[in-house]
């Protein structure tokens, strides 16, 4: 009979199959199609063998593709014999990486690079990783006249660098409607000092987000222990990584190639790591190796402990079982994390090169997303959660319903249009969904504020802008989050730096929703997000752009009169009580330069000299939405938050949870490549630039044309001020007094420089550094006080509690911010 009923008894069944087939490993030449299983279910799996194809005992993984119906691989198989079904997974296991046969494992990972659409590459050489770096090779034998290298190769001071360059590339990259391949950062270094001089960009592109997949050499399988350069390559990059391992077999890199790109880009993005041993790099996928692997790893009983690759049976969206094809580790260990595995099967495709492709296959919808928080932070589910009060009932309830339609949408819909004093908070799930984004913003009349990430998502020109929120944010958003009566977050984590003290964050929010009239509205693309910082009134397992198109064509449907009116006058009267005020000096009386007469000069601060530059690109049309700018970590980077005017998605480029300094000029390399027709501008501190000005050999050697801005106040001020808030004004290692001669630095490199000390040059000169010079690289050097970024929350106090002016006020020490 057809299987009914839910998919735990199905499974169960299946189990019950694979129990009676056999408890032990089954090689693949035993295998039979004759159904010995006591299991009588029929339908039980979603493939097929063709009718007529005669599958032996001997021929097991080499009955090829051909002889099969591409078009039946997928649709039921009879009798639900578990052996039948095996079979089926391990030909089409076999079927996908026989497109790959003959190739060695440095160009299986090319090969793979070229599939997912890798256009640069950026990394250093070493020994260790030679077979790799030799594909990148124009005249290596794999490249053609008829089809010449696709990759662009770049060669950088050193691997940190290079991370930060990937991460760049990454984070600019624009996603367009229609794409085929999601943006990612592709980094290549050596074994040992290469692996650990990655660590700090891992880890900052795990803290933000970024899709990298960083390839590195190590010694060789065969080689002793303390090799030379080798070093516990998987082990160190775990912790700063959505997913780490080392190449057991070149068979398995197909997969492994698949994995890492897939967990790179999808759910919340991140850095992958991938372990490439020298002898397995050379090694070569011969038949005998692909049959060694399909029999070692495509069986029933393959232990789930340390297996990246085997069968595990599941669910398709439509609920029917298969054996699925799951990568990644179940109990994990020193080198897998535990319970990050993922279902995928091999389909067929219109490609005539490769024909076979491997796709990630998501749980039915009517899954709990909780039993499997791994498999639904890769795959949101479109529900809703709604937790608290059902009508007159004191007690609080839990209520599920899903995006698609029903009363728990209604009811989310029917809040926000009631809302008299709505905010939205765009996090960087909104950079995907700018337009859905404005045109709920107008349609409801609610002010849109925005996180670092997010700036740019909401066109800061636009009358409901309120611009950055958060430690450094602008006051009139701190203020209306704390006042506001229902707060719908799309997209952001409620990262501590938006939030301000957590148990004062939102009380107006929280007092809305236990009176019905208001509360959290939380949408995220990661089922584990709910709840973690801030317990939400409705959680809504999505991404940013599928929620907002969702709610934008709901509330098309419905007659909701915004009633708004009121608030967008607080709005309004707050932003011209708080504005973000930009530090003034007095001139100064100075001698001229032949000494014989004084000349004024003012001195600058990082806001003025910011101010400027915004001014000027907004003076010329679509000059500002042609820029993109990145930053390093210290009051330029919030001082260039506050004051550029925001027009574009991805337009800001920073370093944001782990604060990374030295970060901006490999940013602005990466962004350069991914958008060459823009301008890239990289704001930086003197503190941030010394730590990575090596990488101007890159720009020098690749002709790159960014333009570096560096705010030089021999100082990391940041941290100076606070030291003068909580340590009682005694500075240590904040002050840069032997900076470097910007100028001769960027002379050496062959660069153009330009110097600026005073505000009266500022103008001519910041034309000359934007508009002059255009596809070259330029240095800018300007001299500017050491001034405070303000507004800045109060450490350890409300969102709403705010240092407005610079003056001395008394703070409990062990509340200073890290």
């Amino acid at each position: 009979m057809k299987i009914s009923g839910s998919a735990v008894a199905g499974l169960a069944l299946l189990a019950c199959c694979a129990i009676n087939s056999s408890s032990a490993f089954v090689p693949l030449h035993t295998v039979t199609t004759s159904s010995t299983s006591t299991c009588t279910t029929n339908k039980l799996w979603s493939t097929t063998v063709k009718s007529g194809v005669e599958i032996s005992p001997l021929n097991g993984a080499d009955v090829g593709a051909a002889e099969l119906d591409k078009n039946a691989r997928t649709t039921s198989i009879e009798a639900g014999d578990i052996n039948a079904a095996t079979l089926e997974a391990r030909r089409k296991a076999a079927d996908y990486l026989s497109q790959y046969q003959g190739q060695s494992g440095a160009a299986l990972v090319y090969s793979k690079l070229v599939e997912h659409g890798v256009t640069v590459v950026n990394g250093y050489s070493g020994g260790a990783v030679l077979p790799l770096l030799d594909q990148f090779h124009k005249k290596h034998p794999r490249h053609t006249k008829e089809k010449p290298a696709s990759i662009q190769w770049i060669t950088n001071s050193n691997e940190g660098n290079a991370g930060y360059i990937g991460e760049g590339y990454a984070k600019a990259l624009p996603i367009k409607e229609g794409d085929k391949h999601k943006p990612v950062g592709v980094v290549v270094a050596t074994s040992g000092p290469g692996v650990t001089n990655l660590i700090t960009p891992l880890q900052d592109g795990l803290c933000d987000g970024v899709p990298m997949v960083v390839l590195c050499g190590q010694a060789a399988t065969v080689a002793p222990p303390d090799a030379f350069q080798s070093a516990p390559a998987v082990a160190l990059t775990e912790p700063c990584t959505k997913w780490s391992y080392q190449i057991k077999s070149a068979a398995e890199i197909p997969y492994v190639m698949e994995y890492a790109f897939y967990m790179a880009r999808n759910g919340r993005p991140g850095p992958v790591f991938v372990d490439l041993p020298k002898d397995l790099q050379n090694q070569v996928l011969d038949q005998n190796l692909l049959q060694d692997f399909i029999d070692t790893n495509f069986h029933s009983n393959t232990p789930a402990d340390y297996q990246f690759v085997r069968m595990k049976p599941r669910q398709r969206p439509d609920g029917t079982l298969f054996q699925s094809i799951f990568l990644g580790a179940e109990k994990g260990g020193l080198t897998t994390k535990q319970d990050r595995g993922l279902p995928f099967d091999v389909v067929y495709s219109d490609d005539l090169e490769l024909p076979y492709k491997l796709e990630a296959v998501a749980n039915p919808i009517s899954d709990d997303p909780s039993a499997d928080t791994h498999h639904a932070d890769h795959h949101p589910t479109g529900k809703i959660v709604y937790t608290g009060r059902d009508g007159q009932n004191p007690e609080i309830v839990t209520k599920e319903g899903s995006l698609k339609d029903g009363a728990l949408l209604d009811q989310l819909v029917t809040l926000i249009g009631r809302a008299k004093k709505p905010i939205i908070i765009a996090g960087q799930g909104c950079n995907d969904a700018a337009k859905e984004l404005q045109e709920v913003a107008e349609i409801l009349q609610i002010p849109v504020t925005t996180t670092l990430h997010a700036l740019g998502c909401f066109d800061e020109r636009h009358p409901l802008a309120l611009n950055m929120m958060g430690m450094h944010g602008h006051p009139t958003p701190n203020y209306l989050v704390q006042e506001s009566d229902l707060i719908l977050c799309v997209g952001s984590r409620f990262d501590d730096r938006i939030t301000g003290r957590m148990s004062d964050f939102a009380p107006e929010a929280k007092a809305a929703e236990q009176e019905g009239r208001g509360g959290v509205i939380h949408v995220d693309i990661r089922y584990t997000e709910k709840g973690k910082q801030v317990p939400p009134t409705y959680f809504v397992h999505s991404t940013g752009k599928a929620f907002l198109q969702t709610l934008r064509d709901k509330i098309k449907e419905t007659t909701i009169n915004p009633t708004t009116q009121a608030w967008l006058q607080r709005k309004a009267q707050l932003q011209q009580d708080f504005p973000v005020k930009v530090p003034e000096f007095p001139a100064l009386d100075v001698p001229s330069e032949d000494g014989t007469t004084t000349v004024k000069k003012t001195p600058m601060s990082a806001q003025s000299v910011i101010a400027e530059m915004d001014r000027q690109l907004l003076a010329k049309e679509g000059e500002m939405d042609n820029s993109i700018f990145t930053t390093g970590v210290g009051i330029h980077q919030m001082v260039a938050a506050q004051l550029i005017t925001w027009t574009q998605p991805r337009q800001m480029i920073s370093s944001g949870s782990l604060g990374t300094m030295g970060v901006s000029l490999g940013y602005s390399i990466g962004a350069k490549l991914a958008n060459w027709l823009k301008r890239v501008v990289s704001v930086d501190g003197d503190g941030s630039f010394n730590m990575s000005f090596t990488e101007l050999k890159t720009v020098a050697e690749e002709k790159i044309p960014v333009k570096l801005l560096i705010l030089d106040n021999e100082s990391q001020m940041m941290v100076e001020y606070w030291q003068k808030l909580f340590q009682g004004g005694r500075l240590l290692a904040v002050r840069n007094s032997m900076n470097p001669d910007y100028g001769m630095l960027a002379g050496s490199f062959g660069i153009k420089s330009i110097f600026c000390d005073h505000q009266e040059d500022l103008e001519a000169k910041m034309n000359e550094f934007l508009y002059e010079d255009i596809d070259e690289p330029v240095l800018f050097h300007v001299k500017i006080e050491r001034t405070p970024c303000l507004p800045l929350v109060a450490p350890g106090q409300p969102l709403d509690d705010m240092i407005l002016e610079d003056y001395y006020r008394e703070f409990d020490a062990s509340a200073a911010p890290s």
